[in-house]
């Protein structure tokens, strides 16, 4: 009687393999949704930036398109944010110019003559990061024609 109960008492409670086992498990599976968290945050981020920077490129567009056809325009550059409602703002020192801490991407937009033609202006927009200077996607070219 006394073996029985000795070895019941011996099996009662976990051993430390048992608790190592399942500390790994939850571990694990704690960095495992961490992971995907962050990886979420971080598309989230990216998607924003990119929804951001289309916006900014067809207001360029737009823009370019209203404008009436001049061979005396001069390439600049316009500062938006994505934090906040700011209205867009010409970037400080022209073309490539800074922007102000407000802003978050800037628009630069020039152009020149379509090779043989003096009625066809190529309109250049590029999107970059005010922060980094790195560009976001690739350039937009539009083509203004002399009516």
């Amino acid at each position: 009687m006394r073996r029985l109960k000795d070895r019941r008492r011996a099996q009662a409670g976990t051993t430390l393999v048992e608790l190592l086992v399942s500390l790994t498990i939850a571990s694990m599976a704690l960095a495992l949704i961490v992971g995907a968290l962050s990886t979420g945050l971080l598309n989230a981020s990216i998607a924003k930036r990119n929804t951001a920077a289309q916006a900014a490129m067809q207001y360029e567009m737009e823009t370019i398109g209203a404008s009436a056809f001049s061979s005396s325009s001069a390439p600049y550059s316009d500062c938006f944010a994505t934090e906040s409602q700011t209205s867009p703002a010409a970037a400080l020192g022209g073309f490539q110019g800074s922007c102000i801490a407000a802003y978050t991407l800037r628009a630069d937009v020039s152009w020149a003559w379509l090779p043989g033609s003096t009625a066809v202006q190529v309109w250049t927009i590029s999107i970059a990061t005010v922060s980094s200077g790195t560009q976001i996607g690739q350039p937009v070219n539009v083509y203004k024609v002399k009516r």
